[in-house]
C-alpha cells in the first residue's frame, strides 16, 4: 500500500493541471472498504477455507482501486468533470468548513497521541495538545499578517529546534520521548514488498465471498469520484486558480491504475496535503515529489527519519490548516454570503463535525435544493406583460385599422414567459392572470396569449395550473391562446405556432367586430388623413403601372436590384427572409394601402427579403426612370409619394418605440 501511495502521489503531482495538487490514499472509501472486507470475513467465517480470506480481500481492494482508476479516466476522456460545477457554492463552503474541523480535530489527536474524547482534558494530555493548538493559531496569525507562506516553513523548523532544546533541558533524550509518545515513532523496520496479484493469489480467491462483498464496496468508488471533484473544486477556491477538472480526472485515473497494480488503495486529491503544498510552494510540484520520496524512503530505509518528528509539530501543522479553513468559511463567510446560504454552510459544518462527510454533503445538498426552489419560485416567470396596443403582429394595416387596434388593444393581454415553469411559478402565473383579468378597464378583456418561446420546460404538476387557467378564461368569456407550445400540452387549447401568429389571430377577431357590408374604400379615402389633395393620389397612380397578381407571384426577390417600388391596392403580401436549410422567417405582411420596397428603392440597396402574394390582389409599380420623370414634371405629385413614405415609416418607428417602452 505504501508503494501504491507513492505512485499515486507522484503521478498526480506530475500530471495535474495544478502543480500543488497532492493525492493520497483516502480514509473515506477506506471505511466502506472495511465494511466490504468484513462481509468477506463473515462469508468465510467457520469454513475450512480460511486461507482464502487474505487473497479474496486483496483482490477486492485492488479491484476497487483499478475500477476507480478506470472510471475516473473515462470521465476525464469524455469531459464530464464539469458536472461538479452544478454543485451549489454553499455546499462546497460547508464541505471546506467541515474539512477544517476534521483537520483541527486530527491535529489535536495527533499531538495528544490519543482519540478526540473527554480524556483530552486530563492534565497530562492537555500539556501535549494545548501547545500544538497555540502554535497552530500563532502560525495562522503570522502567515496571515505577513502574507508570506515561507514563514510557515521557518516556524516549523524553529519549532523543531525549540522542542528538542526544551526537552534536552528537561533531561529527556529521544529514546525517552519516543517511549512516552512525544514522537511519531517507533515504526517497524522489516517492511517489504512483492507483487500482490500473482497466480497463487487468484487461485485462492473465494468467488462467492467476493461476489457478496462487491455491492458493499461499490459505493466507495462513487463517493470517491464525488469527493475527488469536490476536493478539486475546493482547491480552486483555496488557491483562487482555475483547475481543469477533466485533466484531474485523467491524472487520478492513471494514478489509481498504477497504484492498484502495486497493491494500493483508492486515492485522490487530499485537501489537507494540497492546502499545505499550496501554502509552502504556491503551486510548484516539489512538495508532492518530496512526499512520494519520503514514502519510498519509508519502504526502503524504514521509518527511522520520520520517528524523530515531534507529534506536537505535526499536530500544530494540521491545526494551522484546519483553523485557516474554519476562519475563512465560518468567520469570514458570515459577511460574504447571504444569510440563507451562510446557514446552509453552518448546517453542513455541524453535520460533518457531529457525523461524517457523507451525511454533511447529503444534508447540505438537500438544503441547497430547497433553497434553490424557494429562490427560483420568487423569480418572475413573466418576462414581459404587453397589451395589443403596444404589441402588434407583423401585419401592416391601413390607418383606420391601426387606429382601431390602438383603441381596442387593451382587450388583448400578452404574457411572454421565461425559465422553467413548475408548480410554484405556474400557480403565481395563474394568480397574476386572474388579478389582471379582474381589473376594471375601458373595455372587457377578450384574449390572453401565453408565449412559451423562452420557456425551457414545464413540470408535470404545472399542467394542473394551466387547466385551472383554461377553466377560468372559459368562465370569464376570455379566449386563451398558447404559442410555441407542444401539441402534447393538452386538449382544448388554441396553439398558434408563434407569438406573431397568435397576435395576428386576435387582431383579425378584433377588426372583424367592426367590419360591415360597406364597400372597401379606395386608396384616396384610406390616405385622406395624410394627403390633403386626393387628386394627387390619382395622378400618382396614373404614372404607375397597374398589375394584377395571383397567389404565389413574387413582387421582389431577396438579393435583387431595387428597380421598382410598389403600392398595394388590394390583396395580401408577405415579406420573408429566406435562410438556407431553414424555414423562411416572416418579416412583415402587407395589405391594402401599403407601400412595398421603399427602403431599397430610395437607398439603392439590394432587396433584403422576398415578397410573395398570399392571395390575389392589385398593385401599382413605379420604376426608377418613372420616378425621375415624376420629380421633374410633377414635383407636387412626387412630394405626395414622399409624404406617404415618410408617414408610413414614422408609424413603424412610433410603434417600435412604444414596444420598446413596454418591454422596459
Amino acid at each position: 500500500m505504501l508503494i501504491g501511495n507513492a505512485l499515486l502521489v507522484t503521478t498526480v503531482t506530475l500530471l495535474s493541471s495544478y502543480g500543488g495538487s497532492m493525492a493520497v490514499t483516502q480514509d473515506t472509501p477506506g471505511v466502506i472498504l472495511a465494511a466490504a472486507v468484513a462481509t468477506v470475513g463473515a462469508t468465510l467465517a467457520g469454513s475450512a477455507a480460511t486461507e482464502q480470506l487474505f487473497p479474496t480481500t486483496i483482490v477486492l481492494l485492488i479491484g476497487c482501486t483499478l475500477m476507480m482508476g478506470l472510471i475516473c479516466l473515462l470521465l476525464g476522456l469524455f469531459k464530464l468533470g464539469a458536472l461538479v460545477r452544478y454543485l451549489p457554492f454553499p455546499v462546497m463552503g460547508g464541505f471546506l468548513a467541515g474539512t477544517g474541523w476534521l483537520l483541527a480535530v486530527g491535529g489535536i489527536s495527533v499531538a495528544a497521541n490519543a482519540g478526540f474524547d473527554a480524556a483530552l482534558w486530563q492534565p497530562e494530555r492537555l500539556a501535549r495538545w494545548l501547545p500544538a493548538l497555540l502554535l497552530g493559531a500563532l502560525m495562522l496569525f503570522v502567515v496571515r499578517r505577513s502574507g508570506r507562506p515561507t514563514v510557515l516553513a521557518l516556524m516549523f523548523g524553529l519549532g523543531f529546534v525549540v522542542f528538542y532544546a526544551v526537552m534536552a533541558l528537561l533531561g529527556k533524550p529521544p529514546a525517552a520521548l519516543s517511549a512516552e509518545g512525544w514522537l511519531l515513532g517507533p515504526f517497524p523496520s522489516d517492511i517489504g514488498w512483492h507483487l500482490p496479484l500473482d497466480a497463487q493469489t487468484f487461485a485462492n480467491v473465494d468467488i462467492a465471498a467476493l461476489r457478496s462483498a462487491i455491492p458493499v464496496a461499490a459505493p466507495a468508488i462513487l463517493i470517491s469520484v464525488v469527493a475527488l471533484l469536490l476536493n478539486t473544486s475546493s482547491l480552486e477556491l483555496l488557491t483562487r486558480q482555475d483547475i481543469r477538472l477533466n485533466q484531474e480526472l485523467k491524472a487520478t485515473g492513471i494514478a489509481n491504475l498504477l497504484s492498484g497494480l502495486a497493491g494500493g488503495l483508492i486515492g485522490y486529491h487530499a485537501m489537507s496535503a494540497s492546502a499545505l503544498g499550496h501554502a509552502l510552494a504556491k503551486g510548484r510540484r516539489l512538495p508532492g515529489l518530496l512526499v512520494a520520496l519520503m514514502i519510498l524512503l519509508t519502504v526502503v530505509a524504514g521509518a527511522e527519519l520520520l520517528s524523530f518528528i515531534p507529534r506536537l509539530l505535526l499536530g500544530a501543522l494540521l491545526l494551522y490548516i484546519g483553523l485557516a479553513l474554519l476562519y475563512e468559511w465560518v468567520v469570514e463567510a458570515r459577511t460574504s454570503f447571504p444569510t440563507p446560504d451562510y446557514v446552509v454552510i453552518l448546517i453542513i459544518f455541524g453535520v460533518i463535525a457531529s457525523s461524517d462527510f457523507l451525511w454533511g454533503i447529503g444534508v447540505g445538498s438537500v438544503l441547497a435544493i430547497v433553497l434553490f426552489l424557494v429562490n427560483y419560485s420568487r423569480v418572475d416567470v413573466v418576462r414581459h406583460e404587453l397589451t395589443g396596443a403596444s404589441a402588434r403582429s407583423r401585419v401592416s394595416r391601413d390607418i383606420d385599422q391601426a387606429e382601431r387596434l390602438e383603441r381596442d388593444g387593451d382587450q388583448l393581454l400578452i404574457f411572454q414567459l421565461q425559465g422553467f415553469i413548475f408548480f410554484g411559478t405556474a400557480n403565481m402565473l395563474l394568480e397574476r392572470v386572474r388579478d389582471r383579468a379582474s381589473r376594471p378597464g375601458p373595455s372587457p378583456l377578450r384574449f390572453i396569449v401565453l408565449d412559451f418561446e423562452l420557456v425551457s420546460g414545464v413540470d408535470s404538476t404545472a399542467v394542473l395550473s394551466f387547466a385551472k387557467l383554461l377553466q377560468f378564461t372559459r368562465k370569464s368569456g376570455i379566449e386563451l391562446l398558447l404559442s410555441h407550445l407542444s401539441p402534447r400540452a393538452g386538449p382544448g387549447l388554441l396553439r398558434p405556432d408563434t407569438l406573431d401568429h397568435a397576435i395576428e389571430l386576435c387582431e383579425q377577431k378584433l377588426l372583424a367586430a367592426h367590419e360591415g357590408a360597406a364597400d372597401e374604400p379606395d386608396l384616396a379615402q384610406r390616405w385622406r388623413a395624410i394627403v390633403a389633395n386626393p387628386l394627387h393620389i390619382g395622378a400618382l397612380l396614373e404614372r404607375m403601372q397597374r398589375r394584377e397578381v395571383a397567389v404565389g407571384d413574387v413582387l421582389m426577390r431577396q438579393g435583387g436590384e431595387p428597380e421598382e417600388l410598389f403600392i398595394v391596392e388590394s390583396g395580401r403580401f408577405t415579406a420573408q427572409l429566406e435562410r438556407p436549410g431553414q424555414t423562411a422567417l416572416r418579416l412583415q405582411t402587407m395589405q391594402g394601402a401599403q407601400i412595398v420596397g421603399e427602403l431599397g428603392f430610395f437607398l439603392g440597396t439590394q432587396r433584403n427579403a422576398t415578397v410573395r402574394a398570399d392571395e390575389p390582389g392589385v398593385v401599382y409599380s413605379l420604376t426608377r426612370a418613372q420616378w425621375l420623370d415624376l420629380t421633374r414634371l410633377q414635383p407636387q405629385v412626387a412630394q405626395t409619394l414622399d409624404r406617404l413614405v415618410i408617414h408610413l415609416l414614422s408609424q413603424r418607428v412610433t410603434h417600435l418605440t412604444r414596444v420598446v417602452q413596454s418591454l422596459q
